[in-house]
């Protein structure tokens, strides 16, 4: 049976977070989000967030951790990464990425442009 976290990754149409698609998949630009304020927002707390958290003293899986915290906590807010389970889903995206080597090398390009 084929991992399904070896899938390669594509923006749909029906996307609901583009500016997730925008970090961690081909094919969308910084212009996709020009139109939607919102999505556009997302991406500048993620990334603030990410300026202020990441250390280039931190081992690839707590960098890892901090992504994907930081990712969830603009999709869905502060307390949604505080919340029961959200321990669980975050090893679980931690996993995905770790698995696929396209989501493996668009976390690390991160970490790298924003770890002090």
């Amino acid at each position: 049976m084929q991992n399904q976290f070896h899938k390669k990754s594509k923006p749909t149409e029906k996307a609901k977070s583009p500016w997730l698609s925008f970090l961690f998949t081909e094919g969308m630009s910084l212009k996709d989000l020009d139109n939607d304020p919102k999505e556009q927002s997302k991406l500048e707390e993620f990334e603030k967030g990410l300026a202020h958290e990441l250390s280039s003293d931190d081992s690839i899986e707590m960098t890892l951790q901090k992504i994907v915290r930081m990712a969830l906590a603009a999709e869905f807010g502060a307390t949604f990464v505080k919340s029961a389970g959200a321990t669980q889903m975050t090893k679980t995206i931690m996993h995905g990425i770790k698995s696929d080597p396209h989501l493996r090398k668009s976390a690390l390009m991160i970490a790298d442009k924003f770890a002090k």
